[in-house]
Formats: structure tokens, sequence, C-alpha cells
């Protein structure tokens, strides 16, 4: 069965679900969810960042380097959705 969530519950239950912590470096500040593409904009395909993840990965020239290093903890969240990202962001810091 499938159920229809509403994006605002969506975004409590991304919060929720990472104890109100960007999933990707454990920030407490100015989070938000982030769709992991592709995306139907599902729970199970949503992360919740913070702002300096989501500029980093927006804008890829000023990624540091030494800001990432939390993705030696958050490849090892069980969720999905935070391994798949954390992976992409591993792969664009080795090239």
């Amino acid at each position: 069965m499938l159920l229809s969530v509403s994006p605002m519950s969506v975004e409590q239950a991304l919060l929720q679900r990472s104890d109100n912590k960007c999933e990707l470096c454990a920030s407490t500040e100015q989070l938000a969810p982030l769709a992991v593409e592709p995306s139907d904009g599902s729970l199970d395909q949503s992360i919740v960042i913070c702002e300096t993840c989501r500029s980093q990965i927006a804008d890829q020239s000023s990624m540091d380097v030494n800001h990432w290093r939390c993705l030696n903890d958050s490849m090892w969240n069980q969720e999905p959705a935070v391994q798949v990202m954390s992976y992409r962001m591993l792969h664009k810091l080795s090239s």
C-alpha cells in the first residue's frame, strides 16, 4: 500500500529521523531537506543537510576538503539515501 505524504510531513520525518542534525556532518544549524536523485520526494529518497553541506554540494569549486571528513561516519549511516550521497561526495573528492 502506497501512502501519500505531504512535503511538510517528509521534512518533519527527516528531522525526527536525523535527530535534528545534518545527516552528513551532524551540524544542527540551518537544516533543510535534499532529494537524492533520482528521487520521488519520498522520505526514503531524501536526506536532511545543513547549509554548509548544501552550498558545497551545489558549488563544488567551494568545497572544503576538511569539512567532508565527516563522510567517514556518514557513509555507515543505516539510511540508503545517506549512504548514496556520502558515496557521491567521496567520489567527487577523490577526483
